[in-house]
């Protein structure tokens, strides 16, 4: 049995815009309104721990406050199906993240994968959960995710 149950242009459009605008935020100094982006009981899981909204309001305060750590995120190989039940599609986006405080710069800190659930809310797409899975550079990864979280150490 395949899983392999395709979204239609709109709605390809209108998620990649919404993962598009959550990279733009944290690229830019603007994870403060990060948490915006999710359902009420949007999740997200990785490097910096498991966050519910609340959560995020907490972390993205504190790394909007930031301005030293510049970054980038480079997605594709972007794969969105119609979950099971119909009204919420899953995706798959392949990430590369570039970071300054990394040497040399010109390396990704992170090269790995998002894997979302996104339900749409009144009109609007909205993550319902996001996994960060590093598949490279995870040490990179949990070296930032304790920087951002006040806890300096180098990669391991």
């Amino acid at each position: 049995m395949t899983d392999y149950r395709p979204v239609d242009a709109i709605t390809r459009v209108e998620i990649e815009q919404l993962v598009t605008e959550m990279l733009h935020r944290l690229d830019h100094h603007r994870a403060d309104t990060t948490w915006e982006l999710y359902t009420e009981d949007g999740v997200s899981i990785g490097p910096m721990g498991d966050m519910d909204r609340e959560a995020m309001k907490v972390w993205g305060a504190r790394r909007a406050r930031q301005t030293d750590v510049v970054g980038r995120h480079f997605i594709g190989g972007i794969r969105l199906v119609w979950a099971e039940d119909g009204d919420e599609v899953e995706g798959t986006v392949q990430y590369l993240t570039f970071r300054d405080t990394g040497e040399p710069q010109t390396l990704p800190a992170s090269v790995g994968e998002f894997r979302e659930r996104y339900r749409k809310v009144d009109g609007r797409w909205l993550f319902a959960r996001r996994e960060i899975v590093p598949v490279f550079g995870g040490r990179a990864a949990a070296a930032h995710a304790a920087r951002v979280a006040g806890q300096e150490g180098p990669a391991r």
